[in-house]
Order: C-alpha cells, then sequence, then structure tokens
C-alpha cells in the first residue's frame, strides 16, 4: 500500500475541508505514481541536502543552548497504514514534537518564521504529532556553519555564522493538536490512497 511521508503531507492538503482531491493533490500524485511505475526518485539539491545530514546534531546543540534543554535525535521510524515518518526530536514529557531544519545560509534562514508562510510545515507537524499522539509541535529553524566544501559559489559570508549570537540564530513557530483537522488530514489520505491503488490495478501492479 502507498504510504505517504509526513513531511509530504502538506501537498494533499489545499482545501482541507472539502471530501474531495483538488488539481494540486492530484498532481502530486500523478508524480508519486510515475514512481511506483517506473521505479525512480526525485533528485534532491545535493549542497541543501547534504548540509542538513552533515550539521544535524550542531542544530540540535544549538537549540539546546538557546533554549537549556538537552534533547538527543530521534532515532525512531513510525508507520501505520496511513503515515510514515522520522521526527527530530520527542519530548514526551512535554507531549512536545520538534523537527529541527536546519538552513543553508544567511539568505534562506527565515528571521521570522510563520506555519502559513512555509508551504506544507503545518501538516508535516500534524502527521508527527498523529503519529507519536503527542499534543504540541514545533518548527525550528537553525542556522550554522555550514561545511567549506559545500559553499559553493556563494559568499563565504552567507555561511560562516558562528561569531553571530546563537539566539538570532533560532527561530521556531508551535502548534497544537487539533482534532478536526487531524480527521481533515486522515480523510484526505484515505482519499489518496484510494486514487493510488485504483490507478496501479489499471496497469497491474500490486499494491
Amino acid at each position: 500500500m502507498w504510504i505517504p511521508r509526513a513531511s509530504s503531507v502538506g501537498q494533499l492538503m489545499a482545501y482541507p475541508d472539502k471530501n474531495t482531491l483538488p488539481d494540486g493533490a492530484i498532481s502530486y500524485l500523478e508524480k508519486e505514481l510515475s514512481k511506483q511505475v517506473l521505479d525512480w526518485e526525485d533528485e534532491m539539491d545535493f549542497a541543501t541536502l547534504e548540509k542538513g545530514r552533515e550539521v544535524e546534531d550542531l542544530s540540535i546543540e544549538l537549540y539546546n543552548d538557546v533554549r537549556f534543554t538537552a534533547y538527543k535525535k530521534n532515532a525512531e521510524r513510525k508507520t501505520t497504514d496511513l503515515l510514515t515518518g522520522e521526527c527530530d526530536i520527542d519530548d514526551e514529557q512535554n507531549s512536545l514534537i520538534i523537527d529541527i531544519k536546519s538552513a543553508f545560509s544567511k539568505k534562506s534562514f527565515p528571521v521570522v518564521l510563520r506555519i502559513g508562510g512555509r508551504k506544507g510545515y503545518e501538516w508535516q507537524l500534524r502527521a508527527y504529532m498523529h503519529l507519536w499522539d503527542r499534543d504540541n509541535a514545533q518548527i525550528a529553524y537553525t542556522l550554522v556553519d555550514t561545511p567549506f566544501h559545500l559553499i559553493g559559489r556563494d559568499p563565504e559570508d552567507w555561511h560562516i555564522v558562528g561569531h553571530i549570537n546563537p539566539a538570532l540564530r533560532l527561530s521556531t513557530v508551535d502548534l497544537t493538536r487539533c482534532a478536526v483537522k487531524e480527521e481533515q488530514m486522515i480523510n484526505r489520505i484515505r482519499l489518496a490512497q484510494d486514487w493510488m491503488n485504483e490507478e496501479l490495478d489499471k496497469r497491474g501492479i500490486a499494491k
């Protein structure tokens, strides 16, 4: 069965109160269908993706320094019949999920962070809250030094940031679990799965 990643759920969620798949969701599903049928994956922006991997611990360390916490990276992936995802931090005691995002440079770091200003992030957090059964979630954008081999043609000044006050290199936004929106998300995922299963059936491909 096709199961969407938490990070991609936002691509299904235009007009969440509607009981139909919007055009944008169908376009996304058509691409996912192509991946299933032809066995291919998207090429990601290598430098941005690689920085996120290489500085993950530094980004969590920055968060801990600013917020006086002692978080460690979550290594557990949760998968149900609806969703799959691996959150960055699970604070069970405070019923809180934190998703750490490492900005590539000063230029891409959001000094002001709003849920509505970052497409899909609300639904990614709602997916994590559903998977981990938590009441609260947070996106935390960090800005840490970029490894030199990834800077490329950008000005070096955009990437060497350790001298800047750590509190200025952390932007967060919080979200509270909402039963109505969670039900909308679950309903939309089921519609998407029905669409995908029907298209795979037409092509004689096992789900």
